[in-house]
């Protein structure tokens, strides 16, 4: 069996690593405001990323990303986490964070959710973890009841990274309880502007 990276994985190893070395490490000791990375440093080292293609990394190419498979994002993750220049949750500095869902959508949505995320135009959080389910999804109280051509949504969700900021959320809510997390599960889109929606 051969466990040698293919020459592109190894060439894109050897350019994060550089940037790592570079770029994150030395701004180690002042990157952070608080839980958040400082807005100068941030879009410094953005602008620094695009420069090297190292931008929406795991984006599909159709999308305009590099299209990098799990593999690819290990590579990168396993130079990158050779720093703490960057928070441990939440965006960094290598394009938003862009959740396969948003691919799936219809034309439509893709042009209200998808495309705004990709121009960084606007911000989502993930929404799945809750009080008594956190890493157990077939334990989530959050539901979702179809009303005619909508759903109502009930429920409360706990430690949702950049929450705060986002535009919208990518919801779980349960759909059908019986079936816990065997296909009882749906993900939704809630603008976080929408009326009922409290983020405290």
């Amino acid at each position: 069996m051969d466990f040698e990276l293919p020459e592109e994985l190894k060439l894109l190893k050897k350019t994060v690593r550089t940037f790592v070395d570079r770029e994150l490490v030395p701004v180690e000791m002042h990157a952070m405001d608080g839980p958040n990375m400082r807005a100068d440093i941030r879009a410094d080292l953005e602008r620094k990323a695009k420069e090297l293609g190292l931008w929406l990394l795991d984006v599909p190419t159709e999308y305009g990303g590099q299209g990098l498979g799990l593999l690819g994002m290990v590579v990168v993750w396993e130079e990158v986490t050779r720093s703490i220049a960057l928070p441990p949750r939440g965006p960094g500095v290598f394009g938003p964070d862009v959740k396969p869902i948003l691919f799936t959508l219809s034309p439509a949505q893709k042009e209200k959710y998808l495309f705004p995320v990709l121009r960084g135009e606007k911000t989502t959080a993930f929404a799945q973890s809750e009080p008594d389910a956190g890493s157990d999804p077939g334990a989530m109280r959050t539901t979702a009841v179809r009303k005619g051509d909508h759903y109502v949504i009930n429920g409360y969700k706990r430690w949702i990274t950049k929450a705060q900021d986002a535009d919208f959320l990518q919801l779980v809510a349960a759909t059908d309880r019986s079936k816990g997390s065997r296909g009882g599960l749906s993900m939704f889109l809630v603008d976080t502007d929408t009326p009922g929606v409290k983020i405290v």
